[in-house]
């Protein structure tokens, strides 16, 4: 037994591109033992075999062994993976035909050969025996069936695509790169577009990839409509290719308000809020009537530039286009939340509060936002007394909901109420608790289950806590300015100079900088970045420290 644990062993260790030696040696030692129970040796040895591409190997082995299970099959299935189609599918008929258990793997492989194949005909049979499988619902299961159907039949593809609960990347990768094989191009366009959409994390690699391609698809289409032209300047802008979008979006024989929006966007999205701004002028200057997706980047681009001015000239736009902020198809309320956020980052949380009170409906994002609102702006208070209205109205909170509360908690110092109220998320809403919960007592903090992050534990400032935090801060994130500032704020409280300087000391050897403070303040139409006196004062205060020490 103590033999057969180490060839095991070493049948799962071998590196299979330069295994092939080794694994003959391996199969004759596994093979001259016929009484042993070799099953899960004989089964790596022709998955090594197949990996390696030494298929006729493999299939030496299979025919020898006198016991097979499911896993031997789904091994010698691998012919699909060498090109070797009609074998793998012959393979997949004798192991349903002697009711071995097909699983996801032995489905995929089959699917793939007859993606190989072209056959479409067969690709349905095996989906008709998905569908009676415990596979059925399986999203790899989906993913094979689109490729399988990239051979031809693009309205099955999206039909199997439909009718998948949770799609992956590889699901949409195979339905766009179906529609550019088969047509229309533009479905293939609208696809990409919808797959950033649906907030798939793309790496800047597979994105580029996937724009150029769909830009050369735009290029051979014989007749570029309106839709596929927008895909394009869609997938551009969300790539941050704003000056590649711009001339795409120019070159546009027409355009509507989709396309403007798609520009208006991308700007936002990336940081460029000036020139979302002069979309937006050039846009009324066309007669384009906005929508409540233009009026939404618009806001939030206000928002990001913390320009209240310019954001009330929006507002004014918005009710003069008669939204009333109600749900529906073109839902308004995305306007309402949009116009709450931005007064909120411009510091007028009345105005926010007004906007809030005059929407004709809400929904949790409202109730979140307003919530939030008070609690960054140092209205603690207040932002509890909206949560229990929000309670009475019959909204139910949810972990984003809580987060706010419990951050109003900790702005306003009310402890026993965080306290209450973080009891509350378990026992009576049935929230999971999650990482930025766990804010209000330091006896929470080190019962989490997962490690805490600086964030969380810089939002005590109880001086009585103030070492232990930051020597807990100073062990997760060494760079971060925050624990030093924190220390040496504490020991000057305390009148301990020298700790102070010790601590400045401390943060200069390790490379560590202050972020200086700084604020807005707009003078003749015009803002202007303040740095913040105290910072300027800081460091002279530390030369001077540090000339009394020595």
């Amino acid at each position: 037994m103590a033999r057969h644990a180490r060839v095991k062993a070493l049948a799962g260790g071998l590196s299979f591109a330069t295994s092939t030696p080794f694994t003959k040696l391996l199969d004759s030692c596994g093979l001259s033992k016929p009484r042993s129970p070799l099953v899960f040796i004989q089964n790596r040895l022709i998955d090594i075999y197949a990996r390696c591409g030494c298929l006729d190997d493999a299939r030496r082995v299979f025919d020898k062994m006198p016991e097979k299970n499911t896993f031997t099959w789904n091994a010698i299935l691998g012919y699909a993976q060498h090109e070797r189609f009609k074998e793998a599918l012959q393979c997949f008929g004798k192991m349903h035909r002697e009711n071995y258990v097909l699983n996801e793997y032995s489905f995929g492989s089959a699917l793939s050969a007859c993606a190989g194949l072209a056959d479409m005909h067969l690709g349905q049979q095996i989906q008709a025996l998905i569908s009676k499988s415990e596979c059925s619902s399986d999203v790899h299961m989906g993913s094979a069936l689109i490729d399988m159907y990239k051979c031809g039949n693009v309205a099955c593809a999206q039909k199997a695509f439909d009718e998948m609960s949770s799609p992956n990347i590889v699901s949409w990768n195979s339905l766009i790169t179906c529609y550019e094989q088969n047509g229309p191009a533009s479905e293939a366009l609208e696809v990409f577009v919808s797959m950033m959409d649906c907030g798939f994390e793309i790496d800047e690699f597979t994105l580029c990839s996937r724009i150029s391609e769909a830009r050369a698809v735009f290029d051979r289409m014989p007749t570029r409509d309106i839709v596929s032209a927008t895909s394009v300047v869609s997938g551009y802008a969300k790539a941050a290719s704003l000056k590649t979008a711009g001339v795409m979006f120019t070159r546009m024989m027409e355009k509507n308000v989709v396309s403007w929006n798609a520009l208006i966007a991308g700007y936002t999205q990336n940081g460029e809020n000036e020139g979302a701004f002069g979309l937006f002028r050039l846009l009324k200057r066309e007669a384009i009537e906005p929508t409540h997706y233009t009026f939404g980047n618009f806001l939030n681009a206000c928002a990001n530039l913390a320009d209240l001015q310019l954001g009330q000239q929006a507002h004014a736009h918005v009710l003069k286009h008669g939204f009333r902020f109600q749900s529906g198809e073109e839902s308004n309320i995305f306007v309402g939340n949009s116009l709450i956020d931005m007064y909120i980052k411009c510091g007028a949380v009345e105005d926010g509060l007004w906007v809030f009170k005059n929407m004709l409906e809400r929904d949790k994002v409202s109730w979140n936002a307003i919530i939030v609102g008070y609690a960054w702006n140092g209205y603690g208070i207040k932002a509890l007394q909206i949560f229990r209205k929000m309670l009475v109205s019959g909204e139910r909170p949810d972990c984003v909901t809580m987060i706010r509360v419990l951050c109003a908690c900790s702005h306003a110092g009310l402890v026993k109420e965080g306290r209450h109220y973080f009891k509350q998320m378990v026992e009576e809403y049935g929230l999971a608790l999650v990482k930025d919960h766990y804010i209000e007592a330091k006896d929470l903090i080190e019962a989490m289950p997962m490690q805490a992050d600086a964030v969380l534990w810089g939002v005590h400032k109880d001086i009585m806590l103030g070492k232990h935090v930051a020597d807990k801060l100073l062990e997760i994130d060494p760079s971060n300015s925050g624990p030093y500032v924190l220390l040496s704020n504490m020991y000057a409280e305390s009148k301990k100079w020298g700790n102070v300087v010790r601590i400045r000391k401390l943060m200069r050897q390790q490379g560590v900088v202050k972020q200086p403070g700084c604020s807005w303040i707009e003078i003749q139409g015009q803002a202007h970045e303040e740095l913040s006196e105290l910072d300027f004062m800081s460091s002279e205060m530390e030369m001077l420290a540090d000339a009394a020490v020595c």
